[in-house]
């Protein structure tokens, strides 16, 4: 009888924490709607840490789709972003109408320049203030290890999530970065009325996880759907070199908005 009412308890317990997990748990991921890459994360970019994204190819520097990208998932969040700039870059301004494209509220963005040399000063000091969702950080030289930890500190008190954005073409080292990531062009998969392609064809993304704690690298391939502007359906998921099959709508339209200028 004790153990019975004992397992009972337990599972009294574990359904109870479950309840309670499912509660929170937008406030433990930001959902990047699309369904197979947030499976494989367990629900999605995990708050509360620091995320890094880099460009591929001659978007290495520019940094234009991890950029969009990045708007895209925030836009599906709520509450204040935070975007860091280096003043007099002479690389590009961020545009508020690029941002917008992307579906991010202009009502909930911030723009803040910095220094160069103060980019991750500003990133530590703004990730330490509560009540914000996200700072996003465009730095134009390699995150140090040491500098890495301390943005992971103040993302994990303050419950903000930092993301990163690499836009320089040096190597990158380790750090205590939660997740880095790599966003670039993947070839269009042709649209067929009849046996005719019609043009032009709907842009792709490779999106690519190089690395995670505790987790392995994948790979997807991602399709933009112009004609729903709000959506970023998955095209096809790359993982693991192999392809993925299923339904993947594409319909032909009008290119989006650059989010840089």
């Amino acid at each position: 009888m004790k153990n019975k009412a004992g397992m009972a308890l337990l599972r009294d317990s574990v359904a109870r924490i479950e309840q309670r997990y499912q509660k929170n748990f937008a406030a433990l991921y930001l959902e990047m709607g699309l369904p197979p890459v947030d499976a494989a994360l367990r629900g999605g970019l995990r708050r509360g840490v620091v995320h890094e994204f880099l460009g591929a190819g001659h978007d290495r520097v520019l940094c234009a789709r991890p950029t969009y990208f990045i708007a895209r998932v925030l836009a599906r969040a709520t509450g204040p972003v935070i975007w860091i700039v280096p003043a007099a870059s002479g690389q590009g301004a961020l545009t508020l109408a690029g941002l917008e494209a992307a579906g991010l509220d202009s009502g909930r963005l911030l723009c803040v320049e910095a220094e160069p040399m103060r980019l991750v000063g500003t990133m530590e000091d703004v990730l330490r203030t509560r009540g914000i969702t996200a700072v996003v950080a465009d730095l134009i030289e390699p995150l140090s290890l040491t500098a890495s930890r301390r943005l992971h500190l103040a993302a994990e008190n303050s419950a903000a999530t930092g993301f990163v954005l690499h836009r320089h073409d040096r190597p990158l080292s380790p750090n205590a970065c939660w997740t880095r990531w790599r966003v670039g062009a993947a070839p269009s998969d042709p649209v067929f009325l009849g046996r005719r392609a019609l043009l032009p064809f709907a842009e792709a993304f490779s999106l690519s996880l190089l690395r995670r704690r505790g987790g392995e690298a994948l790979s997807w391939r991602i399709g933009t759907d112009y004609a729903a502007p709000s959506a970023l359906p998955l095209a096809a998921a790359l993982a693991h070199d192999a392809l993925a099959q299923g339904p993947s709508p594409q319909r032909p339209g009008l290119a989006a908005g650059a989010v840089w200028a």
